[in-house]
């Protein structure tokens, strides 16, 4: 018995999920209550920016608390569907977006004029926070991707008594001989342009070699997914992809120099279960980059440390092929670690 879902939407904003069964030769169609959502919530940051949220809840008692940290180039609705799915799991999923991302970035792109990565994590404190005292008792999942996963790490670095467990997608070992010097253009370029202005240079050598792998390309994006109704998803997005300013380079690649070392690491609660997975040829870190860093990991003594690799998988692991997979793995994992 195989589940085809979609979610509606009643009159009165409720959320709903229609399952498909396929039992005894019949089709069933059941519609099931699955969410109460609050996407217009905002919070309140120290420096007084307005953090837009977005919230689901499943209207039955919630087991866990699952708090998202989304990556470059894209905002916390595209996680509705793994947001679906975990909630009809018990779960209550959040995820806010960054500082230059969404509908409400003030400048596509920009963090702050200074102290930007900083301010990053501050504003996932601030969402934790809320969490905390909304959903009282229950234990708090933090799963970053990408540069999401960056930020989970450090957040994790000085709060990690904060959280039950911390799951990385798409993350790497950012090696400091390759950073230091991409950290150092980004300070001349944001001199240089002002950090407000958009940098080519640094876009192309941000990304410049991710499709690489993956010629003949159908677009200059599907490193990011096999699936090319996805890729499709993300290029037609208006809130997807660019531009990205200097001084966000110089924020991302200073904020990588800080957490991509074993003192740092070390001060990542031991007992923390940490889940590390993403697909085997995603350009960001892949088998490769995601060995190096649980590698690390290992090192600084974390004891409870997952290590998960999809083959043939790319950059988006939740908008793969595979999806359904993933999401059931990942799932689990905090189920079994909350």
């Amino acid at each position: 018995m195989h589940p085809h879902d979609e979610i509606r939407r009643t009159e009165s904003g409720m959320q709903y999920k229609m399952f498909e069964l396929q039992t005894d030769g019949l089709l069933l169609r059941v519609k099931r209550k699955m969410i109460e959502s609050d996407p217009a919530l905002t919070l309140t940051a120290n420096d007084g920016h307005t953090i837009h949220v977005r919230h689901w809840s499943p209207a039955a008692t919630a087991k866990g608390v699952i708090q998202i940290i989304h990556g470059l180039g894209e905002h916390g609705s595209r996680y509705a569907r793994f947001a679906a799915a975990a909630v009809n799991c018990g779960f209550v999923v959040a995820v806010h977006d960054h500082r230059g991302h969404g509908r409400h970035g003030d400048t596509p792109g920009f963090f702050a004029v200074k102290n930007g990565w900083q301010l990053l994590v501050a504003d996932t404190l601030v969402v934790n926070e809320f969490l905390a005292e909304r959903f009282a008792a229950l234990p708090v999942t933090l799963l970053g991707h990408s540069m999401g996963s960056f930020v989970a790490q450090d957040f994790a670095m000085h709060y990690g008594g904060r959280l039950a467990a911390l799951l990385l997608s798409g993350s790497t070992w950012a090696r400091r001989v390759e950073t230091l010097p991409g950290n150092l253009l980004a300070r001349i370029e944001s001199w240089r342009l002002g950090a407000h202005r958009h940098s080519a240079l640094l876009d192309k050598l941000g990304f410049g070699d991710f499709n690489k792998s993956f010629t003949p390309a159908r677009t200059e994006l599907d490193w990011l997914s096999r699936d090319p109704d996805e890729v499709d998803a993300y290029i037609a997005d208006p809130l997807c992809g660019g531009p990205y300013t200097a001084g966000l380079w110089r924020d991302l690649t200073g904020g990588l120099l800080k957490i991509a070392t074993d003192e740092n690491i070390s001060r990542v609660p031991t007992e923390l279960p940490i889940l590390i997975t993403g697909g085997e040829h995603d350009p960001v870190g892949g088998e490769r980059g995601m060995g190096e860093l649980a590698l690390h990991y290992a090192q600084t003594g974390h004891g409870r440390l997952t290590v998960k690799i999809y083959k043939e998988g790319r950059h988006e692991m939740l908008n793969e092929t595979n999806r359904d997979e993933v999401t059931a793995d990942w799932l689990g994992w905090i189920e079994q670690n909350m």
